[in-house]
């Protein structure tokens, strides 16, 4: 009998809460292959899995489904993974879509407090011409298995709108940056939709009018609750002021909400009090969010194909020229010339 441990990782090395991949071992056994020797392989405590409260490195996530796709043959070993979440695997973060009003404030919701789930990856969400597109993107470094990532991620994604939209729902696209593997048929079985590998980002496209579907469950002080309750569990995450507000400024800038008054709003105070916390902190909330563009542009342009116009426009600039020269004074070099000597 496994020991319950609890695990937390920083900021600086991202952290994924056990919940979403708890089916890693499981999957592992079906397939004749000692969980326990992989995942200590991995470098990881087998313990660990026993709570799906516990977390571990982003880093480690990533180099542990590299190990699986390796020890089982399987090399959509991620898409397994994420195939086996649900709501109740998401933990508080689950119970914030069950009691939104409709799918598009569920997951608006969901994308703000993702750090209480993922703190190694950012979820977008844009829509716009009946077309509506749910993303995700790792902004931590990891050593391996960002393929298998974006697998997992785009699978957990898949689960969710099936969850939250029901069965009549259906997926037009998925799309991921990662080339094409030698076998697709898993991919068109796990999505029932077209599959396009090599493309600018990783993301799941369907009609937008799912967005404002009404949810069974849609209980507007339960879901008032759930939003508080995830903004103190982000609060408790042992992250200080400046980090906390890092962490809820990823998803902000690029679901293009971000205000004063909504970062004070989630850390639970006034604009004034946020002011003053941060210059007694020595910055700003412009200063912030300068930097976290930056570290996000910087991501962008090394591991994925999206366009400057692409990423300018996800990071908020209204214009890729005002990009640019932004991008110019924090690393004192064009977007372009960055991303031909980062690329990866």
């Amino acid at each position: 009998m496994h020991q319950r441990v609890k695990l937390f990782y920083g900021p600086s090395s991202g952290a994924v809460r056990i919940g979403p991949v708890a089916a890693i071992p499981a999957l592992l056994e079906e397939q004749d292959v000692s969980s326990d020797e992989l995942i200590s392989q991995a470098g990881i405590d087998p313990a660990v899995f026993d709570d799906p409260e516990n977390s571990i490195s982003f880093d480690d996530t990533g180099h542990l489904l590299e190990l699986c796709v390796k020890r089982t043959g399987i090399a959509h070993f991620g898409l397994l993974v994420g195939q086996a979440s649900s709501l109740e695997s998401l933990g508080d973060f689950g119970d914030l879509a069950r009691y939104a009003p409709t799918v598009g404030e569920a997951l608006q919701g969901m994308i703000l407090h993702i750090c209480t789930n993922d703190r190694g990856g950012v979820a977008t969400l844009s829509s716009g011409h009946a077309i509506a597109e749910l993303g995700y993107s790792i902004y931590v470094p990891v050593r391996s298995g960002s393929r298998q990532i974006y697998n997992t991620s785009l699978s957990i994604i898949n689960q969710l709108l099936h969850a939250l939209c029901g069965d009549t729902f259906n997926i037009i696209e998925v799309r991921f940056t990662h080339s094409r593997p030698a076998d697709i048929q898993p991919y068109k079985k796990m999505f029932s939709a077209k599959v396009v590998f090599d493309a600018d980002e990783n993301v799941i496209v369907f009609d937008s009018h799912w967005l404002d579907k009404a949810l069974p469950g849609a209980d507007e002080a339960q879901y008032e609750a759930s939003l508080a309750h995830l903004t103190a569990v982000e609060s408790d995450l042992h992250l200080d002021l400046v980090e906390q507000i890092r962490a809820v400024l990823r998803p902000m800038i690029v679901s293009q909400r971000c205000s004063v008054e909504l970062v004070a709003g989630l850390m639970s105070m006034q604009p004034r009090t946020l002011n003053r916390r941060l210059s007694d902190r020595g910055t700003t909330l412009r200063a912030l969010m300068g930097q976290v563009r930056y570290e996000l542009a910087m991501h962008l342009l090394a591991e994925s194909r999206m366009t400057l116009i692409k990423i300018s426009t996800l990071l908020g600039y209204s214009d890729p020229s005002v990009f640019s020269r932004a991008f110019y004074r924090w690393s004192g070099s064009s977007p372009s010339a960055w991303r031909r000597q980062n690329s990866r």
